[in-house]
């Protein structure tokens, strides 16, 4: 059996739009899309979420030409989804019929594995059966389920090279490369130059250890194997090598912090480092899950943050896996870089908890709520929205913002957070593990609504029309 790379998840759609130009005091100026303003900030959304900055740096706000310089914590993801999933090869052919009627036939798994330690063309045949059944489930996007699946297979053999490639992969895509090293070193022990094996562990390490080891393994992957797109990874990261090369260190239970010394005071970066065990205590209260890995967390200076991330120098904060942000001249933490680390973190956890499958108004509206974010600043606008029936159904709304028209980002905005607090107030903020936990196990969002709420898509838009109208109509 030939081995196996799967796709780590579908691939983001490019969409033009036309872009604005954020004309800024100091004379430089951004092409962004999707530009906004609530209260005192301006917000223009990068791939997969807001970056925002004060109104008092903006002079004015141009229509632009169309281009797009942003590079945002998604696009990383989808740069990675995009360098993994090229490589695709296809298991054999389903002669067991482990998927039927369009899913996994469990039974059928059951009956097969029961039966593997009969001899080695049973075992090979179970083994095989549960790869089918997790390749399936991850090009549908049950990213969870075919953790559990290839785990399985790994389970029946454990120095199957196909089976500790897939687990792995899957294991990056979660967040969980803690986990992925487990099986790449022994999939390296057994292929050494492989060039798969390789370039996994470098993803694996650059969100362990950072990008110097990262590079070490893609280099060798790139001699044995040149590949145009690793090539491309690998000059990136090397600029971000230099930046971090000198980095301070530390750890806690629950976070990987890094930081220059020289720049950001050591007595700011422990009181960062409470600030984050602080924030994860309450989210796993609130989300009923722990995370199984460290989440890495990088301080930067303007200028490095702007290296690194290729974004504007005054961006809030950045997720791609590492929550990344500038803390320029800050010698203490405050609210609002509290509330910006905390809204990082909802993703972080969002994502290791559902495999990446949780709709963009679920996670953003989550991720705004439970930072602190309230509708008193949106709420009359978005009850007119709805008393005309112009707002945008939330079926809309489960994929990147991205798609939509520059004028409907901050609705799309203000109706995830609608919709979120108005679960929270009529069902309870208990109810959000149980939907979160339902998406996880493959569940769409309209089943996940049935399932824990007993209630529809459109009966959750009628609850958020009714409940904005009474709160703000005028």
């Amino acid at each position: 059996m030939k081995q196996i790379i799967l796709i780590l998840g579908l691939l983001s759609l490019a969409v033009n739009t036309l872009a604005e130009v954020i004309v800024l005091k100091n004379g430089r100026s951004i092409n962004a899309e999707n530009v906004w303003i609530e209260g005192e900030k301006v917000f223009y959304e990068g791939e997969s979420g807001r970056v925002s900055l004060p109104k008092s740096l903006v002079v004015r706000i141009e229509e632009g030409s169309g281009e797009d310089s942003l590079h945002s914590s998604a696009q990383v993801d989808e740069e990675i989804v995009k360098e993994l999933s090229g490589q695709i090869q296809t298991l054999p052919p389903d002669t067991e019929g482990v998927v039927r009627n369009g899913k996994v036939d469990e039974d059928r798994l059951k009956s097969i594995a029961s039966i593997a330690n009969q001899g080695e063309l049973e075992l090979q045949t179970a083994v095989k059966a549960y790869l089918i059944a997790a390749v399936f489930e991850t090009l549908e996007k049950r990213i969870v389920n075919a953790s559990r699946w290839a785990e399985d297979a790994l389970r029946l053999a454990r120095r199957n090279l196909d089976a500790l490639l897939l687990a792995a992969h899957l294991d990056i895509a979660q967040q969980r490369p803690g986990e992925a090293l487990d099986h790449l070193l022994l999939a390296q022990s057994m292929a050494p130059n492989s060039p798969d094996v390789l370039t996994l562990l470098g993803y694996a390490y650059y969100a362990t250890e950072g990008p110097e080891k990262a590079l070490r393994y893609w280099r060798q992957a790139h001699s044995l194997r040149p590949d145009d797109i690793l090539q491309a990874r690998i000059r990136k990261v090397e600029s971000e090598g230099e930046v971090v090369a000198d980095f301070t260190q530390s750890s806690s239970s629950n976070f990987q912090l890094s930081w220059e010394g020289s720049e950001i005071p050591s007595a700011f970066s422990r009181e960062v480092l409470q600030t984050l065990e602080s924030l994860f205590q309450e989210l796993q209260t609130a989300l009923d899950f722990v995370p199984r890995e460290p989440i890495p967390v990088v301080l930067y200076t303007q200028e490095q943050f702007t290296n690194v991330t290729r974004a504007p120098n005054w961006v809030g904060a950045l997720n791609d896996g590492k929550i990344r942000v500038p803390v320029q001249g800050m010698t203490s933490m405050n609210q609002e870089l509290r509330s910006i680390l905390k809204h990082e973190m909802v993703h972080s956890f969002i994502h290791q908890m559902t495999g990446g499958r949780c709709p963009v108004w679920l996670n953003e509206g989550l991720a705004q709520r439970l930072s602190g974010d309230t509708l008193q600043p949106i709420g009359v606008p978005l009850a007119r929205r709805y008393a005309a029936s112009r707002y945008i159904p939330l079926e809309k709304l489960e994929g990147s913002f991205m798609s939509l028209a520059t004028a409907d980002v901050a609705l799309a905005y203000g109706q995830s957070l609608a919709a979120a607090s108005i679960i929270e107030s009529r069902y309870g903020a208990y109810q959000f593990p149980f939907l979160l936990k339902a998406i996880a196990g493959g569940a769409t969002m309209d089943q996940a609504l049935r399932q824990v709420l007993r209630l529809t898509y459109q009966g959750l838009e009628e609850e958020i029309a009714s409940d904005l109208i009474r709160r703000y109509g005028r």
